[in-house]
């Protein structure tokens, strides 16, 4: 399954290693797995360049100032395993966001079970829009289809 992801804020961060392993590498959904996030596990360490932290953050290069957070949000605590937030995460916290998975792709991480392999793929922001018209489109037939 592929998951696609509008790289964030933060992706920059990551070493140029991490950043390419990210997306070249398979993930594996962990025993850690429900409406508030999806834990990846099985590729190498994301590991972040080191920083002087500023005012504020915590000492792990992963660590920033608080942020709003997406959902869909990518986040990788001390740079281990990538959390994808889902729907009832928390709205903010310290951890830097390496990116977000688009809208489209939220129900297919809603149904991933535990061990089911994933890879993630970066997409634009306007790839993301379309994505996201297209799966409307999508959800509107169906609609018709079973009306309420």
């Amino acid at each position: 399954m592929y998951l696609r992801v509008v790289p964030g804020l933060y992706y920059e961060r990551l070493t140029e290693f991490a950043a390419t392993s990210f997306f070249s590498e398979s993930w594996s959904v962990g025993s850690e797995a429900d409406r508030i996030g999806y834990r990846f596990k099985g590729g190498r360490a994301l590991t972040f360049q080191p920083r002087e932290q500023p005012f504020g953050a915590g000492s792990d290069p992963s660590n920033i100032v608080d942020s709003c957070y997406p959902i869909g949000s990518i986040q990788v605590p001390a740079g281990l395993e990538p959390i994808v937030l889902h729907r009832d995460a928390v709205s903010g916290g310290g951890y830097a966001m390496i990116g977000t998975v688009i809208s489209a792709d939220l129900d297919l991480i809603g149904q991933m079970q535990p061990n089911q392999k994933a890879r993630f793929v970066a997409v634009t922001l306007e790839e993301a829009l379309e994505a996201r018209k297209s799966y409307k489109k999508k959800l509107a037939c169906l609609s018709k289809l079973f009306p309420s």
